[in-house]
C-alpha cells in the first residue's frame, strides 16, 4: 500500500497531481462563486455543447479521459433534470 502512495506522489507524476488538484480546486471555486454558472451548463443547450467539446478535445488528447469525462456529465446531467423535476402529491 506504501509503495502504491509513494508511487502516485513521485517526480514522474508529480506534474499530473499538481494539474489534478488545481483542476480540482478550480472547479470547486467555481461552483461555489457561481453556482448559477454550473447549472447553466446541464440546463441550456449552449451549456450542452459546451461539454460536449470539451468531450471532444479531451478524446483527441486521450480516449479514455473522455469516455470518464463523458459518463461523469451524463451522471450530472441525469441528477440535475432529476433534482429540478417536482413530484406531485395526491
Amino acid at each position: 500500500m506504501s509503495n502504491t502512495i509513494s508511487e502516485l506522489f513521485s517526480e514522474k507524476n508529480a506534474n499530473f497531481v499538481i494539474g489534478v488538484l488545481t483542476f480540482l480546486i478550480a472547479i470547486w471555486i467555481v461552483i461555489f462563486a457561481i453556482p448559477s454558472l454550473f447549472v447553466s451548463l446541464f440546463n441550456t443547450i449552449l451549456g450542452n455543447f459546451i461539454l460536449l467539446g470539451l468531450v471532444i478535445l479531451a478524446g483527441m488528447y486521450n480516449l479514455i479521459v473522455a469516455i470518464c469525462i463523458a459518463i461523469i456529465f451524463f451522471v450530472l446531467v441525469r441528477v440535475s433534470h432529476m433534482s429540478s423535476t417536482t413530484i406531485v402529491k395526491p
